[in-house]
């Protein structure tokens, strides 16, 4: 009974995310490290296999065809330490849908 739920919450989350890559290493600033095969945009939040968020795609460096990707982890308000340290060879995953942002809307051409 375990394993079927297992096998419907992976095939769920397959459909709902994107594979982004696995944990490459850990940066001296407190960055994550993250080897993809695509690039995404920059901005865009970082989850876990069980959904949980580890934080936003920082910056995008090395070559084009597997590039680098930093990932800025999401701090507690409390103590300004990282909600969650991913272990080396993590999967991480990006949303399919782009998510909208919010801010000033462009104005309209007359």
């Amino acid at each position: 009974m375990k394993f079927i739920n297992l096998c419907l919450h992976i095939n769920i989350l397959v459909n709902s995310m994107k594979t982004l890559g696995k944990v490459s290493h850990l940066s001296n600033k407190g960055l994550i490290i993250v080897r993809s095969k695509n690039t995404p945009a920059i901005g865009l939040p970082v989850f876990t296999e069980d959904k949980k968020r580890i934080g936003r795609v920082h910056n995008i460096f090395g070559p084009t065809k597997e590039p680098y990707i930093s990932i800025k982890p999401q701090l507690n308000r409390k103590n300004k330490k990282p909600i969650l340290i991913p272990k080396v060879g993590l999967p991480l995953y990006i949303p399919k849908k782009p998510i909208k942002r919010r801010g000033h809307k462009k104005r309209k051409k007359k």
